[in-house]
């Protein structure tokens, strides 16, 4: 069995529920999402949507943009994160 690590993270309660919501309406676990993020952190070597210092109201772009971008995923290969 390959060995995992473990993540822990504060985040708002209400933040996590609504995202969670469109997490189910897409069929993706959390720990799923976290997996393809870190995934297109590591091949992007970069995060995957836009920050912007400029912005006042949050440096992550909102939950609803990047709903968008993990749609456009489906489109990439992650074979190499399935199970041996």
């Amino acid at each position: 069995m390959p060995q995992t690590a473990f993540i822990r993270t504060r985040i708002d309660p209400r933040r996590k529920a609504r995202a969670e919501k469109i997490l189910n309406k897409l069929g993706v676990s959390p720990t799923q999402a976290i997996t393809m993020l870190y995934a297109q952190i590591e091949l992007r070597k970069a995060i995957p949507f836009p920050l912007n210092l400029d912005d006042n109201h949050s440096v992550a772009a909102p939950i609803e943009h990047v709903a968008h971008v993990w749609d456009q995923l489906d489109h990439e290969d992650y074979s190499h994160l399935a199970k041996s």
